[in-house]
């Protein structure tokens, strides 16, 4: 049965952003289109760069359309990188797809892990402090 993809995005810090795909089983549009928006949206509001955290583990974009939309976010000067972490192939599948649509590939390097903890190490290399004070029990029991 075909699954709706849908968002839940929280703003952990003033620099973090963290996103989690769920899906319901219905058929129905995808809200990708809003999911962009609203990306670029805090892209353009922010008064320094963001980082990303997506947990793919339910869901995941699959329209390629979309995911090519997201690839050009990477060019936004308050974009400062991001990370994502599944266990799943097909969600790896769909980050290296992402990554291809990178205008700069430094930022949209293909960055997938199976474990949140390898993810949050990667986002320390990218900005020291970063995952620090935050309450990831938290986080991850919603």
């Amino acid at each position: 049965m075909p699954y709706m993809a849908f968002y839940t995005l929280s703003l952990l810090s003033d620099e973090l952003v963290f996103i989690k795909w769920h899906k319901i089983h219905k058929e129905t549009t995808q809200p990708e289109a809003a999911f962009i928006d609203e990306l670029r949206r805090l892209l353009e509001q922010a008064e320094h760069p963001l980082y990303f955290l997506s947990d793919l583990r339910l869901a995941r974009i699959v329209d390629v359309n979309t995911l090519q939309r997201l690839g050009k976010l990477t060019q936004h000067p308050n974009y400062g990188g991001g990370v994502a972490f599944s266990e799943d192939i097909i969600s790896t599948i769909f980050v290296n797809l992402f990554s291809k649509f990178a205008a700069d590939p430094k930022k949209g390097e293909s960055v997938m892990y199976k474990k949140v903890e390898e993810a949050l190490t990667h986002l320390e290399k990218l900005k020291p402090g970063l995952t620090q004070g935050i309450d990831w029990n938290t986080v991850f029991a919603g």
